[in-house]
This record gives structure tokens, sequence and C-alpha cells, in this order.
């Protein structure tokens, strides 16, 4: 599992969901790649690295939301 990737965006520092989804992808691909071997112990700690690199990315794209509503929240109250 990775730690959570941080980019600049629009001059904002978030937290980078394009990393853990393409590990996440990876990961699916590695496991698929062990049950052909029928390497199933390989498999499963393939896929359980991509449910990992999955909820770092659900909490990149909760946080990206978090932040989108706080900017509309604030833009609504002007």
């Amino acid at each position: 599992m990775t730690d959570k990737v941080m980019t600049i965006f629009e001059g904002r520092l978030m937290i980078d969901y394009a990393y853990p989804s393409m590990m996440a992808e990876k990961a699916i691909k590695q496991a698929h790649e062990h049950m052909l071997e029928r390497q199933y112990d390989e498999a499963i700690e393939a896929a359980l690295g991509a449910i990992a690199e999955t909820k770092l990315m659900i909490n990149a794209i909760k946080d990206m939301k978090e932040r989108s509503n706080g900017i509309h929240d604030k833009a609504s109250a002007l």
C-alpha cells in the first residue's frame, strides 16, 4: 500500500486519486496473472493490495468532494 500522494491543483494541495487508481488496476492485473498460474496465495495478496489502493482512491475522491463543496458553499454565501 502507498501513502497519500499529494498534488498541487489550481494552487491548492490535494490528495491525488489517479496514482492509487493506477496501482489498484496494476494489482488486479497481477491477481489475474497469479490466478492463471494457480498461485492462489499470491493472487489473494495482490487482490488485497488492490483493495488498499482503492481505499486510498476513495479517500482522495472524498477529499476532493469536500473541498469542492467548500468552494461552492463559500461562493454561494457571497
